[in-house]
């Protein structure tokens, strides 16, 4: 049996039938890959083609199978009609090897027959047309309706259209190397790398990466979220509180744009605090004071105490579900609402504690209004000590941005700045 297809199944059976997250099941166990690109590919492939080969698998069975058949149908699919490196005469033997290790010997005759009815057919979208690019995009439903009611529609389908993005994007830490020391360095290992517009790198991630990322001479960050802490513009000495900061990204690069920082972390899951400890001590970054916090708790110690709050919300995360493909898996459109309260909350205690004239930064890494105009627009019409305020990033703004996913590297994220008057 191929190693690969195993590991594959194993995480897959996990993320559909127990919610597990692939990533970090994927990092458990890429190392004992034989292939861990190919490994990769097919654990976030299929979870990337989801709705899509729940269709075909309607197409092709007349009862939809369940459990760990239906998870080695749907890598099967995935391989036959995604993945051209493999015969499809080797991905039908392995589906099938792959119900005995599943404990399910006697579907292997129905795994076996489904699978090569596949192999030739060329299967139609519907008609309707949200339909057909849900199934076509492999994204729910409620979303594409989402998409079209708040975007033009061709900005709509542009989304959609976003690929997968394959590069990681680096970027320096300025605490303990220079920027030229670190391009030597990916010189000297012969790691490819392309300049970002962002002060950063894009790069294809390897041993040598990961083993400079452990030394903290750098750190995996993306360009939005760069451009989040750009927009906060901190200045030195600044008393800086940011809300919901696990793993500690934000608050490392902050402490790194201005000298001087006092930067108090929180996070409401101790775990999660331990992470920004770990990452914090990775990077040298000894201004950071990590808490276990509930942001949506209003604390009156904290009134009115700091120069600026990131307030750097938890959210449905479709801005950036091109790198994490489960995102789709669970989501509702009642989860986006339930989530607007929290968000709502957040902002409100972000604006609480900060001081008059200090300011206030609200991003999420989503794309849909609900979470992001909604949210910031609310709180305008309610509050009277606020306001929007320019922000220095290199995008023209009036106060907030909604960046969308492109090709070149950018996330789905929404940013505004406010300042307390």
């Amino acid at each position: 049996m191929n190693k690969d297809f195993r590991l594959a199944f194993d995480i897959l059976d996990k993320v559909f039938r127990e919610n597990a997250y692939s990533n970090i099941l994927l990092s458990e166990v890429l190392d004992k890959a034989d292939n861990r690109a190919l490994l990769t590919k097919l654990v976030y492939g299929t979870l990337e083609k989801n709705i899509t080969l729940e269709y075909y698998i309607g197409e092709l069975c007349q009862n939809k199978p369940s459990g760990k058949i239906l998870v080695i149908l749907k890598l099967g699919l995935y391989l036959l009609k995604f993945i051209d490196s493999v015969p499809a005469f080797a991905v039908v033997n392995e589906m099938v090897n792959l119900t005995t290790y599943a404990k399910k010997p006697k579907i292997a005759g129905f795994v076996n027959a489904t699978l090569k009815a596949a192999v030739d057919k060329q299967f139609t979208l519907p008609k309707e047309e949200k339909t057909a690019l849900s199934i076509e995009y492999s994204v729910p439903l409620w979303y594409i309706k989402c998409l079209f009611k708040q975007y033009k529609k061709q900005i709509a389908i542009d989304i959609l259209k976003t690929q997968s993005f394959d590069f990681e994007h680096i970027r320096v830490n300025s605490k303990k190397i220079t920027a030229d020391k670190l391009e030597e360095k990916l010189k000297k290992l012969n790691v490819i790398y392309t300049t970002s517009d962002y002060n950063g790198y894009f790069i294809k991630n390897n041993k040598d990466i990961r083993e400079l990322f452990d030394n903290g001479f750098i750190t995996y960050q993306s360009p939005s979220s760069m451009i989040v802490c750009k927009a906060a513009n901190v200045q030195d000495g600044n008393t800086v509180l940011d809300m919901c900061a696990s793993p500690g990204g934000k608050s490392v690069y902050m402490s790194e744009l201005a000298n001087n920082l006092n930067i108090t972390s929180c996070d409401i899951y101790p775990n999660r605090v331990e992470k920004i400890k770990e990452y914090s001590t990775r990077m040298g970054a000894d201004n950071i004071n990590a808490i276990v916090m509930d942001g949506t708790k209003f604390d009156d110690k904290l009134k009115n105490k700091f120069d600026l709050v990131l307030c750097d919300s938890p959210c449905s995360g479709f801005g950036v579900a091109r790198k994490k493909p489960d995102i789709y898996l669970n989501k509702s459109y009642d989860d986006i609402l339930a989530l607007s309260e929290i968000q709502y909350k957040l902002l409100n205690n972000a604006i609480n504690y900060t001081k008059v004239g200090g300011h206030i930064i609200y991003s999420t890494c989503t794309i849909l209004r609900e979470e992001n105009y909604n949210i910031v627009g609310r709180i305008l019409k309610e509050r009277n000590d606020v306001k929007l305020e320019v922000m220095p990033i290199p995008f023209k703004n009036d106060g907030y941005i909604q960046l969308l996913p492109s090709s070149d590297g950018l996330d789905g994220f929404f940013i505004a700045r406010l300042i307390k008057c």
